[in-house]
C-alpha cells in the first residue's frame, strides 16, 4: 500500500503507509498541522493510530494520534491524542485530549507527565494504576462529607497516621512535615522515642540520613524476640499493639561481686502506650499535656513532648477529625507550662587545649592508633581542620581533592544543610589525610583499599562474610561508630604525659581550640577565622567559641592595670 497523494502542496508526504504498518511521524505541532485524512489510505477501518517517533524509555512512549475517516463531504481532519500502555498484561488505549488550538504538543506533553508521576513505578517504569480507572473515578459524584463535627479519633489513632501507617507506599510520615519540611535522623529518633519508643517496638524501626540529610526509616528484624522485618508501619504496629511490648525495670547479677543490680526502665514514657492515648484528640487540653510532663527526665525533654502533641493536634486538624472549625493549636510551648531547671555548668564551656597540650594529644593520639586504628586519626583530623566530629563521620574518600587542596562537605552532612561547604586542605592535614588512606595496608584493613569503599573512616565491626556485602559498605553500617572507649585512654595518656591528673579533654574541645589559636594567628580577625571554622556570623563565633583561658585572662588584667603607676608609688 502506497501512500495516496491527493493534495499537490505536499511535496513529501507526512504519512508513509506500507502494507503492514504506518511509519512514525515527529512529534510537532507543523507536522501533525499537514496530516489530512485525504492523504491516508484507511481501507476498511474507520479511524488509524499514527505512532509518534519518541525515546522508548520516556514519558512519551506509547503517543499516538487517532485520524478518523467520517463522512466523505467532510473536509475537517479531526486529530485525537491516545496512549498506549500496557496493564494487567492488557493492551489498553486512554484518550488524552483532541488536538486544537487550546491542546497541543505542549499541553499533551504537561500532561504525559503528571500520569508517569502518578501512575508508573519510577524504579521500573510499569503501570500500576490505569489512567482510564482514574478517569472514572473523577467523573463520579461523590457527595460531601459532613465535616462541621470531630471524628472521634485518639490519639493512638492519630499517632498510626503520622506515622503513615495510612497512607500510600510513597508517604514519608513525620519525617517529612508538611509545614517543617525534611527531617534529620537525630530529630526523627527523638520524635519517635516520644511517640511509640521505649517499647520492644523501637528495636524493629531506626533511621539513617541519606546523602541528602534526609532521614530514612528502616525496618529491622529481632533475632531475640525472633520477630520478622515488619513489612509497614501498620504491620509494625499490628505486631506490638498499645500496651504490649513496654521496657520494665530488670534485674543483673553480678557473679564476681555477687550483687543484684537493678537497671531501671526510663522515666520517659511512651505517648502511645499510655492511657492518654486511648483519649480523643479533640479533647486534648494544655493541662493534659502539663500532667503528662511532671514526671519526666528534663526540661528539654518535656519540651519535646510538647512538639510532638502539638504535631499531632495539627496533623488531625488537617485530615478534617477536628472539625470544620477547630481554631488554633491549644497546645504549644507558649500555652503549656514546663517548670525551668537550673542549668548545670559544663567543665567545657570556658577552656580549650594549649599548644603544649596539643602537642601532647597529637603525640598520644599516634602512640594509641595501633590500638585504636582510625579513631584516633578521627581525632587528629578534628583537631587541624576544626571540623565537627558528626561531619567527620561522614566524610567520604571521594570529597578529598588534592589538587585543589580542597575537602568538599556536601550539604547532607554539613550543619548548614542548604550549601555546600569547603574545607581547606594545608600541608598539616595533608599529612594526616594521608596517614589515614595509607591505613588499607594495616592487617584487617585491606577492604579499605577497594575502589567502592567509600567511607574515609571504617568500622572495626568487620567479617569475612562482609566483605562482598555492597549494602554493609555503602550503608551506614560501614563507616566508623563511637569512640566513647577511646576517650578515657586517650586522656589517660595526656595527665600521664603532662602530670596533669586535673586535665580535661572532650572532642568537643578540638573544634575549639582551632578557632582559638586560628584567631591568634590572624591577628584576632573573626571575620577570616569565620571561614575557617564555617560560621554564617561573627556573633555566633565570639559568643560560643572564643573562650580565652585563666592564665590569659590574668595576663590581660595586669597590661590592663599596670597603667596605674600612681598605685606601686604609694606602695
Amino acid at each position: 500500500m502506497t501512500t495516496s497523494k491527493q493534495v499537490p502542496e505536499l511535496v513529501h508526504p507526512v504519512i508513509k503507509q506500507t502494507s503492514t504498518k504506518i511509519e512514525p511521524i515527529r512529534f510537532r505541532e507543523d507536522i501533525i498541522n499537514k496530516i489530512r485524512k485525504q492523504n491516508i489510505t484507511f481501507g476498511n477501518k474507520e479511524r488509524l493510530y499514527i505512532p509518534f517517533l519518541v525515546s522508548k524509555d520516556s514519558h512519551q512512549k506509547g503517543l499516538l494520534l487517532r485520524v478518523s475517516k467520517g463522512p466523505a463531504l467532510d473536509n475537517k481532519t479531526k486529530k485525537v491524542f491516545y496512549l498506549r500502555f500496557w496493564f494487567n498484561g492488557k493492551s489498553c488505549y486512554h484518550k488524552l485530549g483532541e488536538y486544537s488550538q487550546n491542546f497541543g504538543t505542549k499541553e499533551c506533553n504537561d500532561l504525559l507527565i503528571k500520569l508517569h508521576d502518578t501512575h508508573t513505578d519510577h524504579k521500573t517504569g510499569f503501570w500500576i494504576k490505569s489512567p482510564n480507572e482514574t478517569a472514572k473515578d473523577e467523573k463520579r459524584i461523590v457527595p460531601k462529607e459532613d465535616t462541621s463535627l470531630a471524628l472521634g479519633k485518639t490519639i493512638n489513632e492519630t499517632i498510626e497516621s503520622y506515622c503513615g501507617s495510612d497512607e500510600d507506599e510513597g508517604h514519608r510520615g513525620f519525617l517529612k512535615d508538611l509545614k517543617q519540611g525534611h527531617k534529620t535522623s537525630k530529630s526523627a529518633k527523638t520524635i519517635w522515642r516520644c511517640l511509640a519508643g521505649y517499647n520492644k517496638r523501637q528495636s524493629l524501626v531506626t533511621f539513617e540520613d541519606d546523602n541528602n540529610g534526609y532521614a530514612v526509616r528502616k525496618f529491622l528484624s529481632n533475632k531475640h524476640l525472633r520477630i520478622q522485618t515488619p513489612a509497614s508501619w501498620k504491620d509494625l504496629f499490628r505486631k506490638f499493639p498499645s500496651g504490649h511490648g513496654i521496657i520494665k525495670d530488670r534485674e543483673y547479677y553480678n557473679r564476681r561481686q555477687k550483687k543484684t543490680y537493678v537497671i531501671p526502665a526510663s522515666k520517659n514514657k511512651s505517648i502511645y502506650d499510655s492511657s492518654l492515648g486511648k483519649s480523643l484528640i479533640e479533647d486534648l487540653t494544655p493541662g493534659d499535656v502539663e500532667h503528662w510532663c511532671k514526671d519526666l527526665t528534663s526540661m528539654e525533654v518535656k519540651k519535646d513532648y510538647v512538639k510532638v502533641f502539638t504535631s499531632l493536634w495539627i496533623w488531625a486538624r488537617k485530615r478534617g477529625w477536628l472539625g470544620t472549625n477547630p481554631g488554633v493549636s491549644p497546645i504549644s510551648l507558649e500555652t503549656v507550662y514546663v517548670k525551668k531547671e537550673i542549668r548545670k555548668e559544663s567543665i567545657y564551656t570556658d577552656i580549650s587545649i594549649s599548644l603544649p597540650e596539643l602537642e601532647i594529644f597529637h603525640e598520644s593520639c599516634e602512640e594509641l592508633s595501633k590500638d585504636f586504628p582510625f579513631k584516633a586519626e578521627l581525632h587528629q583530623l578534628m583537631a587541624v581542620t576544626g571540623i565537627r566530629k558528626a561531619e567527620a563521620l561522614k566524610l567520604k574518600k571521594e570529597y578529598i581533592n588534592f589538587d585543589e587542596k580542597e575537602i568538599l562537605l556536601p550539604k547532607g552532612i554539613n550543619k548548614q544543610r542548604y550549601k555546600d561547604q569547603i574545607v581547606t586542605i594545608t600541608p598539616e592535614v595533608e599529612i594526616v589525610l594521608r596517614n589515614i588512606l595509607d591505613m588499607g595496608d594495616r592487617k584487617g584493613f585491606s577492604h579499605y583499599k577497594m575502589k567502592d569503599f567509600p567511607w574515609l573512616f571504617p568500622t572495626r565491626k568487620w567479617k569475612e562474610d562482609r566483605y562482598f556485602d555492597k549494602e554493609f559498605r555503602m550503608g551506614i553500617q560501614g563507616r566508623l561508630g563511637g569512640d566513647e572507649g577511646f576517650i578515657p585512654v586517650l586522656r589517660k595518656r595526656m595527665r600521664q604525659k603532662l602530670n596533669d591528673p586535673d586535665l580535661v579533654y572532650a572532642p568537643k574541645l578540638l573544634r575549639k581550640t582551632f578557632i582559638t589559636l586560628s584567631r591568634q594567628q590572624l591577628d584576632g580577625r573573626s571575620d577570616k577565622v569565620k571561614h575557617l571554622s564555617r560560621h554564617s556570623n561573627e556573633a555566633i563565633l565570639e559568643s560560643n567559641y572564643d573562650k580565652p583561658g585563666r592564665a590569659e585572662i590574668q595576663e590581660w588584667g595586669n597590661k590592663a592595670t599596670s597603667i596605674m603607676t600612681f598605685i606601686k608609688r604609694r606602695a
